[in-house]
């Protein structure tokens, strides 16, 4: 089958291009000719199409060979272009191929066209398929470069002696260098010194064992001089100029290991708390035993003053340990708070005397208080105790004296410091910040910094539930808290409280009575835990009640016919079946002038939410002595009746 051809032919004479044509027939192309005899023509089909091949004349009427040549080379194409012709000198012949003509044949030697043509087709094809590989090696370096220069890892090429001979343009945006100043540099010199082992090992692997892939991470100094942690992957490579190299690539993790660090301690503090609240749960009922039955003891012995001292030792320690129980229900968030909205200025202001005598003469105050600050919603007492703690261990930071800072002002948490910091939501915030010019504290104390009994004190010095008890209270609050140090330069703590637009809520304080209030109404008790039971079944027992006791809610809702003439019930609110907010829902429906006060070592949902106590509710935490229990039955009996029975 004849092999198609397409044929330029720059040729006047009709016998002339009629044998050629006899010529490729016969040597078994179909060609597809067209003829022309002026540069325009040429120029037209040209643009029209582009041949296989051009045969040009050399000595036209009105054209020539070096013309025709010069018309292709304007067009850019790569068409091989055979003279024929019936007289042309060898000199001519030669300038003709050095201006580009890929042949010439005699007219009466048009044997050689053929051979001539299969020659130059050949040669074109290999040409072409040389510029399509040319242009898809041209397409993938640009790929290559364009991936390498934007993309957000480091690439690098380094010698087995840490040589730098590559580094992408992503080295600028992640350290800050430029390509050009760290290649030829050795890279040990910008790793951290504790990681040179780990590297060197990475290399020696890599060498010695024929792994073909090495992954690990390394702290890489920032040119700021900071260090950044990078997750470096490498592998071996063939040989640069004769020796091997590796090749990495390197990710800055920096923010993701520190937001894992994050979430790791955020497990590790809710499972301590949980540990922490359950604890104190379980100590305060024992010290609301141990403490009501040292209050009733006192008084019977008024007349016998060396037991009486032996006595009121044993209170004074239960009060320390439930000041110790309510710092560990603090950093748990199961502390029941009271919240109410407040100016933080006016808190502070107001502690100002105080903080002075804390502090000592040796160290310096200066309190700086924003003049628009908004207003937070919390528990006063709590926030006193915040900035109490945080004064006290400012203070024992400079043990040679120093300054003490604490400033208020307004502050807005983005959705970027939100993700830096774990439990932050972005939003509008007060900030209280302490800061001091005190020993400072390394990374590893600042981890452990807010962990209960953690302290780097002496042992009689501090029971390291300071700190603590501020991060209890400000995550229960709502708020963050964070802190910057560095050894020998002090430390700063940042408290931010969420800010509301409500307007501050001023409480009048009530005269407490003279005298331990007593009654005779009948009291509903329901109480798990048998000491806590026995002690406010006496303690009211004596002042006159009538007291019906239950040990836990199948009991009481067992004894639901007798309640007809009960004013009060007292019930614990974590009790295992019926927990008391459910008891307390189910019994003021069917009696609803029946009264209710909760008691409870520990928060519980059904009448806390997020820790802090709905007004309405009464209340009394443990541990608690038998006046405060008579005192608070006293005033919820005397309340009137609310509209609404339902339990909060």
């Amino acid at each position: 089958m004849a092999e198609p051809l397409r044929v330029l032919m720059v040729e006047d004479s009709e016998d002339d291009a009629t044998l050629m044509l006899h010529h490729l027939r016969r040597g078994g192309f179909d060609p597809d000719l067209q003829r022309v005899d002026t540069p325009e023509a040429m120029q037209a089909s040209l643009e029209a199409s582009t041949p296989d091949v051009i045969l040009a004349d050399y000595s036209l009427l009105k054209f020539n060979a070096p013309q025709a040549l010069s018309v292709l080379k304007k067009t850019g194409l790569d068409v091989p272009l055979l003279i024929v012709s019936g007289s042309i000198g060898e000199d001519i012949a030669v300038s003709c191929m050095q201006a580009g003509a890929s042949d010439y044949i005699m007219k009466d030697k048009l044997s050689r066209l053929v051979p001539a043509i299969r020659r130059e087709l050949r040669e074109s094809d290999g040409r072409r398929a040389r510029r399509q590989a040319e242009q898809a090696l041209r397409e993938s370096e640009a790929r290559y470069r364009l991936l390498v220069e934007n993309t957000t890892d480091i690439i690098t090429m380094e010698k087995l002696d840490g040589t730098v001979l590559y580094e992408s343009s992503s080295v600028e945006r992640v350290l800050g260098y430029k390509p050009e100043e760290l290649v030829g540099r050795n890279r040990f010199e910008l790793l951290h010194p504790d990681d040179v082992p780990a590297a060197t090992e990475v290399i020696r692997r890599l060498q010695e064992t024929g792994e073909e892939f090495a992954s690990t991470e390394f702290r890489i100094r920032h040119r700021n001089g900071s260090w950044r942690t990078m997750e470096v992957a490498a592998t071996l490579q063939g040989s640069f100029r004769g020796e091997p190299v590796i090749l990495s690539t390197g990710r800055d993790v920096t923010e993701r290991r520190a937001l894992e660090e994050q979430f790791r301690h955020a497990q590790k503090m809710e499972a301590v708390g949980r540990l922490a609240g359950g604890v104190a749960h379980d100590f305060n009922n024992l010290l609301t035993a141990i403490l009501g039955y040292s209050e009733l003891l006192l008084e019977q012995l008024k007349d016998q003053p060396t037991v009486r001292l032996d006595v009121e030792e044993i209170r004074k320690a239960s009060e320390r340990a439930a000041g110790l129980t309510g710092q560990l229900l603090a950093f748990s968030r199961r502390q029941v708070l009271a919240p109410r909205v407040l100016d933080l200025n006016e808190t502070v202001a107001g502690m100002g005397e105080m903080i002075r005598r804390l502090i000592g003469e040796d160290v310096e105050l200066s309190v700086t208080l924003a003049p628009d600050l908004g207003n937070t919603r919390a528990d006063p007492g709590q926030i006193e105790q915040v900035i109490l703690n945080l004064v006290v261990n400012a203070r024992d930071a400079m043990l040679n004296g120093g300054q003490l800072m604490i400033e208020t002002s307004n502050t807005e948490l983005d959705e970027n410091y939100a993700r830096r910091h774990t439990g932050s939501i972005p939003g509008p915030y007060v900030m209280l910040a302490v800061s001091d010019t005190g020993t400072g504290m390394d990374a590893e104390t600042m981890s452990h910094l807010f962990e209960p009994f953690f302290t780097t004190k002496e042992v009689t010095k501090g029971t390291g539930l300071g700190l603590s008890t501020v991060y209890g209270i400000v995550k229960q609050s709502g708020g963050t808290i964070w802190v910057y140090s560095e050894p020998a330069h002090g430390s700063t703590f940042k408290v931010y409280l969420p800010r509301v637009e409500e307007s501050i809520e001023r409480r009048a304080v009530s005269a407490a009575p003279a005298e331990s209030p007593r009654g005779t109404e009948t009291v509903l008790l329901v109480e798990d835990e048998e000491t806590v039971r026995a002690l406010v079944r006496d303690v009211l027992g004596r002042r006159g009640y009538q007291v019906l006791e239950a040990r836990d809610g199948q009991e009481a809702l067992a004894l639901g016919e007798l309640l007809a003439p009960v004013e009060l019930m007292i019930t614990d609110v974590v009790m295992p079946g019926i927990s008391g907010s459910d008891l307390a829902a189910t019994l003021t429906t069917r009696f609803p002038n029946l009264k209710v006060l909760f008691i409870s070592g520990y928060t519980d949902r059904g009448i806390v939410h997020q820790g802090q106590l709905d007004p309405r509710t009464p209340f009394l935490q443990k541990p608690f002595t038998p006046e405060a229990l008579l005192r608070k039955v006293r005033e919820v009996l005397n309340e009137q009746p609310a509209t609404d029975n339902a339990t909060p």
